[in-house]
């Protein structure tokens, strides 16, 4: 089973192939949360709700304090999938939908943020 991880308050945890997604639970509650690859574990993760969002850093902060940053372009992992999968069976979502492209479409990227983008994903690759 993936292991679940919670990030820490202090630092930004730097997630590629990340993927914003609203949800519905049982209790009606509507969330969005991110999901990635930690560019330093190695892990899925998964978040819990975003509190806020800073477009500039490209950076979600969730309602536990924990602070993700999205570096390079949208995109999917295995390991990330199997955390969300285990996250939305123990938090009883009923509904969920893809709103990655609320916070950025990557056909609507210039040059100029592409590669800005791409030196972000550079920078947060582990060494």
């Amino acid at each position: 089973m993936p292991n679940v991880k919670v990030a820490s308050s202090a630092q930004a945890v730097a997630l590629r192939r990340w993927r914003v997604i609203e949800v519905i639970t049982e209790s009606c509650a509507r969330t969005r949360h991110v999901l990635g690859h930690d560019t330093e574990s190695d892990d899925g993760r998964a978040s819990s709700a975003i509190a806020a969002f800073d477009l500039q850093t490209m950076t979600a902060t969730t309602i536990s304090g924990a602070r993700f940053r999205l570096v390079g372009l949208p995109g999917h992992s295995r390991k990330a999938q199997a955390v969300w999968e285990q996250w939305r069976v123990s938090h009883g979502v009923v509904s969920e939908r893809d709103v990655t492209n609320d916070y950025m479409d990557p056909d609507d990227v210039s040059t100029r943020q592409f590669v800005a983008l791409k030196d972000s994903a550079l920078a947060g690759r582990p060494k």
